[in-house]
This record gives structure tokens, sequence and C-alpha cells, in this order.
């Protein structure tokens, strides 16, 4: 919604003439021959200095009167806009959210089927905590943002099921700072990259590997890095790693370009950094 000058100047200044005119005159008529009674005399500079004294009176008071509905409109139409476009935002999120819980079932039930003939036992053990963790995702699902402290919990809970699946061969590391707890964050946002990193990382190496999750707060931002052993194939993850992109959507529609996420191979290992700014 742009200013437009070039529509409003001619109409503002012929028109701001034409009422100086009619008021200069109109003066004239009333106080000089109705009220004095003094003969109607016109000389050239009064009525060039009469017309320009409210020529620049009625123009300031258009343009004041033009600029105030201007930015009252302009405010308006910004807000209407800013509405439409969180409505579309949340429907959106809402979509990627959703697509996250049957994503999650499908890889935990994966999990429990390798248990189901290694260790029935384990199994039976492996499907309480999956009803746990189903039961949190979906009360997360529902919501926008939440605390990183629920989001850890998810986590937790998540590589307690892994845990029971690959046992010695997975080795779990957290070092999270107590001030990052009550930061809000995208819900499953986390969870989810720490299922990639277990299923693309270290579930596919033959002696197993490390998970390493460490959290903290640093300029008002809130930074998790996952470490995981393994290689990252950017062009396999591409075509396969459903979870990398939904995390680069959900972040961009609720941050912009305040936010931060990368992925790469470091010293024998994937990195992958998140940095979520204050909400």
């Amino acid at each position: 919604m742009g200013l437009p000058v070039t529509q409003l100047i001619i109409p503002i200044f012929f028109g701001s003439l034409l009422q100086a005119l009619v008021t200069y005159f109109l003066k004239l008529i009333v106080i000089e021959k109705l009220i004095e009674g003094r003969a109607f005399s016109i000389s050239l500079n009064s009525l060039i200095t009469g017309v320009l004294s409210w020529f620049f009176i009625y123009l300031l008071w258009s343009l004041v009167y033009f600029l105030f509905h201007y930015v009252t409109n302009y405010k308006k139409e910004e807000i209407k806009n800013l509405k439409w476009q969180a409505a579309k935002n949340e429907i959106e999120l809402n979509r990627l959210i959703s697509q996250l819980n049957p994503h999650f079932v499908f890889n935990s039930m994966n999990s429990i089927r390798a248990l189901i003939d290694e260790n029935p036992l384990l199994a039976k053990k492996a499907v309480t905590e999956l009803s746990n963790v189903l039961r949190n995702s979906l009360l997360m699902g529902k919501k926008t943002l939440v605390p990183f402290s629920e989001e850890l919990k998810m986590v937790e809970d998540y590589l307690s099921l892994e845990k029971m699946r690959f046992e010695e061969k997975l080795t779990i590391k957290l070092a999270i700072n107590e001030n990052t707890k009550n930061f809000l964050v995208p819900p499953l946002m986390i969870q989810t990259l720490v299922e990639n990193a277990i299923k693309h990382g270290t579930s596919k190496l033959p002696k197993g590997g490390t998970v390493e999750i460490t959290a903290s707060v640093e300029a008002d931002k809130l930074k998790v890095i996952i470490y995981n052993s393994g290689h990252y194939d950017e062009q396999a993850s591409s075509e396969t790693g459903f979870g990398l992109a939904n995390t680069k959507q959900r972040l961009d529609l609720l941050y912009g370009k305040e936010a931060l996420f990368s992925i790469k191979n470091e010293e024998e290992r994937v990195k992958t950094m998140v940095v979520i700014p204050s909400k």
C-alpha cells in the first residue's frame, strides 16, 4: 500500500487554491462591504498576499488531513495482513505438527517390532514406554510452543525407548544448562532431530554409536546441539529426511531469519544445531 502522492498532489493543490480564493473574496464581501460598509476594492498585492496566506493554510490542513487518514488506513491494512498471515502460518504449522505424530508412531512401532523377536519381555516394557511417549506427543502437538523442559522430557522418554532396542550399542550423553528449561520451543522439534540422528546415523553403524545433546542459552537465544556417530549424506537426506525439512519449515514460519538450523559432518560425527530466539 504505497502513498499515492502523484494522484493526490494535483487535487490537493488546486483544491487548496480554490478554497483560498473563495475565503479571500468572502472575507472582502462580509467584512469590508457588509460590516464596515466600505467600497469594494482589490489591489494586486493584497490579492496575491491574501490568497497565498489562505492557500498555505488550506494546503497545510489538507496535507495533515490526508496524511492522518493514510497512516490510519495503512495501519488497519497492515494489521489485517498480519492477522491473515498469522492465520495462514498457524494452519501450516498445525499441518506440519500433525505430520510428525504418524511419522513418530511409525518409527517407534518399528523399534518395538524389532524388540519382539529379540526380547519379548523388554518389548512389553517398551509398549508401556511408547504409550507414555505418544500421550505426551499428542498433548504437545496441540500447542505452538512448549517449555524446553517438556520437550526434553519427551526426548528422554524417546531415548529410553531406543535404549531398550539398541542396549549397549547406543550411548546417550546429555549436557543441559538449567537456564534452558523455561525457554519456549516448537513441540516435537528437538525430538524429531534426535530421532533423525539415531535413524539415519547411529542405527546404521554395526557397532552402534553415541548421541550427545547439549543445550545452553547464549545472547537470549536457545542453542541446542545434537552430535551423533555416523556420516551425514546431504543427497540421501534430501530424499528421505522428512524430519529435517519439517524442522526448517516450522522454524521459518515461527521465527523467519532469526532462527538458525544447520547439519554437517564434524570430526567423524554429525553435528545438528538449532538456535531459537526468545519469543
